[in-house]
């Protein structure tokens, strides 16, 4: 189908909507935190998030926000590329198949030993991830798996279509090995990267029922943030809950909001603080690049190039900050690898690309349901790293790029448009 007639969705689902409704005001909330007495809030290291930054990166955001709403307001007379049902199952068994194939790898040691696995969903054994054997390249294909969640959730969720059964047992295979990451390691940001796939799916779907879901959608912001809250205070309350600082101190509420508001305001700060102790841009790609400078073969040969030898955030963290906390956010750690006017454009770039990439994702096109929901989670996660440069990031664009390549139909086959109904 057209853009023209495309799936209404809500305001914030948009890049421009994301941008200035919900991480502009969450910028603001996170910045002001570090000045507050708000309980269970720490903050590490000195405070560089002064004023000057805190502008820069309202800036940015406020960039992030123009560029995607007009992004989304480019569109195109010509049809959609639609794909036939099995060019869709035939993408996602690819991209499944690899995924499956590194957890396989990855998760050898619990196959060859059940009694293994059985002690480590019980708790009796919580196994280092280095213990099962990480085979470096191979094993991180494991990241392709949000891809495969987002042409099975829109094909499932949104078309209501059936799958083949390979492709729906494969879905739940690499549902169950993401959820053990979770349980395993902590992994909140493996869930997270199945969580937007599928979520962005349900919010296509409720959207092709505006009069009932309408209001509900519109008001999601409002529910996610006690959800993201709530999420992040239950994975931290095995972490941090039982110390003195924080046991029998304060509500369970407070805790939760004061590790989130330490968590994204250590981010930002840091990368402030590399800002503030450095000479920059320095155009080694430190951050943006992340994923080649520690690609196998070739991440030794690209650090020699660029010269290199440690990264500044590294430095920073050894003199004024803690290691622990080494997140450089998303806004700032691109500044420093390009300079203001090159960083800006980066930026511009990015959310119309983002702003393109929604309006494919709403009329059903397969590289718009394959590019928005990692662009979507690149924005969520502007606070903390630069997403597209990890090495995550990486593997994950690499899979979108597969699927892309395996689901072209030649023009003979007679193809079945992906017909998404309008509100």
């Amino acid at each position: 189908m057209s853009e023209a007639h495309s799936l209404r969705m809500p305001w914030w689902s948009s890049p421009g909507g994301l941008s200035a409704g919900v991480l502009l005001p969450l910028f603001l909330l996170i910045a002001y935190s570090g000045s507050s007495n708000m309980p269970g809030l720490t903050i590490r290291g000195l405070r560089y998030l002064t004023e000057d930054y805190i502008l820069m990166g309202i800036g940015v955001i406020a960039l992030m926000g123009i560029t995607g709403w007009m992004g989304a307001q480019i569109t195109s007379p010509r049809q959609s590329a639609a794909r036939p049902e099995f060019a869709w199952d035939r993408a996602a068994m690819v991209v499944g198949f690899i995924s499956l194939l590194a957890y396989f790898i990855f998760y050898r040691p619990f196959l060859f030993n059940p009694m293994l696995l059985v002690q480590t969903l019980t708790g009796a054994y919580r196994p280092e991830r280095a213990d099962l054997g990480l085979t470096t390249g191979i094993t991180s294909f494991d990241n392709m798996t949000p891809a495969f969640f987002s042409l099975y959730a829109y094909r499932s969720i949104v078309l209501e279509q059936k799958s083949m059964p390979i492709v729906r047992l494969m879905f739940w295979l690499l549902l169950a090995a993401t959820a053990l990451r979770v349980y395993a390691w902590s992994e909140r940001l493996a869930l997270i990267e199945a969580g937007v796939p599928i979520g962005l799916a349900w919010i296509a779907r409720f959207s092709r029922n505006w009069q009932r879901w309408g209001l509900l959608l519109m008001a999601g912001p409002l529910l996610a943030i006690p959800m993201l809250i709530g999420y992040f205070g239950i994975a931290e309350y095995f972490r941090s809950w039982q110390s003195a600082t924080y046991n029998g101190k304060m509500s369970f509420w407070q805790f939760a909001v004061g590790r989130l508001a330490s968590y994204y305001y250590t981010s930002l700060n840091n990368g402030a603080g590399v800002l503030s102790t450095s000479n920059w841009p320095n155009f080694k790609f430190e951050n943006i690049l992340y994923w080649l400078h520690h690609a196998p073969l070739l991440g030794p040969i690209f650090s020699n190039w660029v010269h290199l030898q440690s990264t500044q955030l590294g430095q920073f963290l050894q003199k004024y900050g803690d290691e622990e906390f080494n997140n450089p956010s998303g806004i700032f750690a691109v500044i420093y690898d390009l300079g203001l006017p090159l960083g800006l454009l980066y930026f511009a770039f990015l959310s119309l690309l983002a702003g393109r990439a929604y309006n494919a994702y709403r009329s059903g096109s397969m590289w718009g349901v394959l590019l928005y929901p990692i662009l979507f989670l690149t924005f969520l996660e502007n606070f903390r790293v630069p997403y597209l440069g990890s090495s995550r990031g990486f593997t994950w664009f690499v899979a979108i790029v597969i699927a892309l390549l395996i689901g072209r139909t030649r023009r003979r086959r007679a193809p079945q448009p992906l017909a998404v109904a309008a509100s």
